[in-house]
């Protein structure tokens, strides 16, 4: 489960910047929120407003650039073959510094992450510049212990290691551009290692914005097959059936079924509506983050996505009884009609924009305050005080009615 992302020096961020999935302590869907081993109260979804250029996708591409570095180089020598890591390298980019400021091109990025697995909770940071791992470290804790303990930490070629990597006899001669957990992962069987290497797998990004949706549904069996189609149906999606073919070149087409005056009628998938593809796209993910309690991590969701769909996804997960193993949602939206007392915490809704300096920031509608300098009431019209622009993320409506033509 993730606790908090921090990043600094990072595209269009320039400070440090801490995006937090722990729960404040206000009364909205208390039932929904997740409770971990130390009665840690945990968000299961998180959304990003703001306008374009703010900053929105930028967050998402720090934790999803964090995650590449520590996998990428597993994937290169073929450990990994996980549809949902083949997401997360297909959307890496080199470490890019803040450009608009002198000293900050010549500075390194900086990551860390406090998450939790099954067994225990960790944190791990991360220093890179040009490729070069500059600094790292790597701490555990047990659950309802006082104190964390090192596993190990890193400055440039000087590693230190704590007792359990003593233990393990473990070499500490590691390529500068690799980090020392991938190595480790890749060099050692030791289940501390294995236990965080797990967690960051099991996590999956998609950008809808930059890619175009699959068309594609893995090969899976009936009762999958059941339980995929029930969902669709509770979306008033009215598909009865799919079938699977595959072609030459290894790729596969779908073709969907409709019953329409109890006879069934066949439509190639690309005769489908591009919201029913990308809902056809997005729901084995969400299975499979269900199933294994994963992260899910989806930039641009709502485009071509009806408010009501979108709406259902995201209740998905706020939903105990369906998301019982604790998985996560983050995504970007332009979906005003979503930002809703009925469906959000205001925890759980984040503004992303620019300041006068032209650095990102971020920040919960839970942080805003009125004029009185009180929170925002939780019954609040958040999606019509957003667009007059009460929140800060200025959603360009007040410089659009100064327009002249």
């Amino acid at each position: 489960m993730l606790y908090q992302f921090s990043f600094k020096n990072f595209k269009s961020y320039k400070n440090e910047t801490v995006f937090d999935m722990r729960a404040e302590n206000i009364d909205e869907f208390k039932e929904s929120l997740i409770i971990d081993k130390n009665d840690t109260k945990l968000l299961p979804v998180s959304v990003i407003y703001g306008p374009n250029a703010g900053g929105k996708s930028g967050l998402i591409e720090a934790l999803v650039c964090f995650i590449s570095i520590v996998l990428q180089p597993r994937k290169s020598l073929e450990i990994d073959n996980i549809d949902g890591n083949k997401r997360i390298f297909a959307y890496y980019n080199n470490v890019i510094p803040y450009k608009f400021d002198d000293n900050s091109i010549n500075e390194p990025t900086e990551f860390q992450i406090f998450f939790s697995t099954k067994s225990r909770e960790y944190k791990y940071n991360l220093k890179v510049k040009d490729k070069t791992i500059l600094e790292e470290s790597l701490e555990k804790k047990e659950f309802n212990a006082k104190k964390s303990a090192k596993i190990f930490s890193r400055k440039k070629d000087k590693i230190s290691l704590g007792e359990i990597l003593k233990k393990a006899s473990v070499s500490i001669n590691v390529n500068e551009n690799i980090p020392y957990l991938t190595f480790l992962s890749i060099t050692n069987k030791i289940e501390i290692i294995d236990d965080v290497i797990g967690w960051f797998k099991n996590i999956t990004a998609i950008n809808y914005a930059k890619e175009a949706f699959e068309g594609i549904i893995a090969l899976y069996d009936d009762d999958f097959k059941d339980f995929f189609i029930k969902i669709l149906n509770s979306m008033d999606i009215d598909i009865c059936d799919y079938r699977t073919e595959e072609k030459e070149n290894g790729m596969i087409n779908i073709f969907t079924k409709h019953k329409n005056n109890d006879k069934i009628y066949e439509l190639n998938f690309e005769e489908e509506s591009e919201g029913t593809k990308k809902v056809f796209s997005i729901i084995p993910h969400i299975l499979v983050s269900l199933a294994y309690g994963g992260l899910l991590i989806l930039d641009e969701l709502d485009a071509k996505l009806h408010t009501k769909l979108l709406k259902y996804i995201i209740m998905i997960f706020k939903n105990r009884k369906l998301n019982s193993n604790n998985a996560q949602l983050i995504f970007t939206s332009q979906d005003i009609m979503t930002m809703s007392n009925e469906i959000f915490r205001r925890d759980e809704i984040w503004y992303a924009c620019k300041n006068e300096n032209n650095e990102s920031e971020i920040y919960s509608l839970y942080d805003v305050r009125d004029e009185k300098g009180e929170h925002i009431r939780a019954n609040a019209a958040y999606g019509r005080q957003y667009l007059n622009g009460k929140y800060g993320a200025d959603p360009y409506l007040d410089k659009m009615l100064d327009w002249k033509v």
